[in-house]
């Protein structure tokens, strides 16, 4: 990684680093260590979830004195999950200082893999500056970007329960490189498809939720 590269990351996170060779790691790929006498980023990335999932814990902890831990687990968990992560890397244009391995496309990453490269990140910065230079890079880059998902999932069995309404689940199977999950509520079939089991389902339960809402508000 030259220079120029660092100092575009170093101004877009607003931190500086007092040794590069973590910066340099973070954005560097499995792919690229197989081709090159290099560190990767999957130790660091590692070290970052732990470090991200403390501080947004932490934070949530301090600024509702009220909430349940289930509540604040709920929400931490939506806020740490993959989605937003990658989201923020794309805003940001992150994937492009990624070091990857000749052939490899960073362009047909998943959502996981672009999330790994903001822990990584953020496992850098603590290991040169520790907690307090991580929560200056999350006020920076993260938390006035992350938008918490709805668990329609847990929306869905709450609001069935409240009015008496029963689902029956299918299997979720896999079709054409996709998994497709299928639910029957209210006399009617429903159908949804997604790159893992969990997307599928997710997107499954946000699919009913809206239409017995819908039906239920007409």
């Amino acid at each position: 990684m030259n220079n120029i590269q660092v100092d575009c990351i170093q101004s877009l996170i607003g931190y500086k680093f007092n040794d590069c060779k973590y910066l340099t790691a973070a954005f560097t790929h499995s792919s690229y260590v197989n081709e090159h006498t290099a560190v990767g980023n999957e130790r660091i990335e590692f070290l970052g979830d732990c470090v991200l999932n403390f501080l947004v814990g932490e934070k949530l902890f301090l600024s509702d004195r009220t909430a349940s831990e289930g509540g604040l687990s709920a929400k931490r968990a939506s806020l740490v999950s993959r989605t937003p992560l990658a989201r923020i890397v794309d805003d940001l244009g992150l994937m492009q200082y990624l070091r990857v391995g000749a052939g490899v496309n960073k362009n047909e990453f998943s959502v996981k893999a672009r999330s790994d490269v903001f822990e990584a990140l953020l496992g850098a910065v603590y290991l040169d500056g520790g907690l307090d230079a991580c929560k200056v890079v999350l006020d920076n880059i993260y938390y006035n970007h992350v938008v918490p998902e709805r668990d329609y999932v847990s929306e869905l069995k709450n609001y069935c329960d409240k009015h008496g309404i029963f689902l029956f689940y299918y299997d979720i199977y896999e079709q054409d490189g996709m998994f497709v999950a299928e639910m029957d509520a209210v006399g009617k079939r429903y159908s949804e498809r997604g790159r893992s089991k969990r997307d599928a389902e997710k997107k499954l339960a946000e699919t009913v939720y809206k239409a017995l809402v819908e039906t239920d508000n007409g």
